[in-house]
């Protein structure tokens, strides 16, 4: 049992994603891209590299010196892993979907000031593609699709909005977040923590308590598993009418990203599509 436990504790610690942003409510717009290139390499999911040409401008701004061939990380996602051996599941697909979008075409970036490199070097920026006459935003349509998972580390200018893409993408189980389909109980959790660990589940439970705390409220259910409601997202359950439902002794089927902490498996709930039941029924706002 210490080895499981030291290999769920190592799995957490790996996959700690930085939620934190200063992002508004801003929905994306390539009017507000500063460069133009053309794709000449796809790496991975979330990494490509483009060619901006030969008069491309040699500083962006606040010194941000460019080269022609620059190496893209989509801002605010992050893709499953190619270079881990095996390849994590849904890798090349990502890739494959990234590849379609935007191989050998001619993009538009968009900076952040402030958040122009990572720690790699690579230039940051929300990548947009011409369709006909409309501009897709890559990095949300890899997040709509459930091939990629959020990632904010410094500025963000559309961070609610890929959120409301990714929460649309857990509640239906696209992509990535469907490996495994269909319902589990909490006691599918505990015989098999290790399968489930990080993968996008529907989990059916009855709550058996429910604490508000200062970081959210919390639906505690069967053995410890909890349902867990970020605080800044308390609001969008109470528009919804739905808060009032989640009380003790009502059975909650839900999906979401299943994680563990000290205390036990959790799965957030940020937003409430990804409520898929509630028995016995409750009308909302009751």
């Amino acid at each position: 049992m210490g080895e499981l436990w030291r290999a769920l504790a190592l799995i957490l610690s790996l996959s700690s994603s930085i939620w934190a942003s200063t992002g508004t409510d801003l929905r994306p717009d390539a009017s507000r891209a500063v460069l133009e290139a053309r794709v000449v390499r796809v790496y991975d999911g979330d990494t490509i590299e483009v060619d901006l040409g030969l008069g491309h401008p040699d500083i962006l701004w606040e010194n941000i010196r460019l080269s022609r061939y620059e190496r893209v990380r989509l801002l605010g996602i992050d893709t499953p892993e190619l270079s881990t051996d095996p390849a994590e599941y849904y890798a090349r697909k990502a890739k494959s979907l990234l590849l379609r979008l935007v191989a050998h075409r001619i993009v538009r970036l968009e900076i952040v000031p402030g958040n122009e490199r990572d720690g790699y070097g690579r230039l940051l920026a929300y990548v947009y593609v011409r369709k006909g006459d409309k501009w897709i935003f890559v990095n949300g349509e890899l997040v709509r699709r459930g091939a990629a998972d959020l990632l904010f580390v410094g500025t963000e200018r559309y961070a609610e909005y890929l959120r409301e893409l990714w929460i649309e993408a857990v509640a239906e189980r696209r992509g990535m977040w469907g490996r495994y389909p269909g319902t589990i109980t909490v006691a599918d959790i505990y015989d098999e923590p290790l399968k489930y660990a990080l993968e996008g589940v529907t989990v059916r439970a009855r709550v058996v308590r429910v604490k508000t705390a200062w970081d959210g409220v919390y639906l505690t259910c069967e053995r410890d598993f909890r349902f867990f409601i970020p605080k800044e997202r308390v609001s969008s359950f109470e528009g919804s009418g739905l808060l009032g439902c989640l009380v003790a002794g009502r059975e909650l089927t839900a999906s979401g990203v299943l994680k563990w902490t000290p205390l036990g498996p959790v799965v957030e709930l940020w937003g409430p599509l990804q409520i898929q039941g509630i028995e016995p029924a409750c009308e909302r706002g009751k």
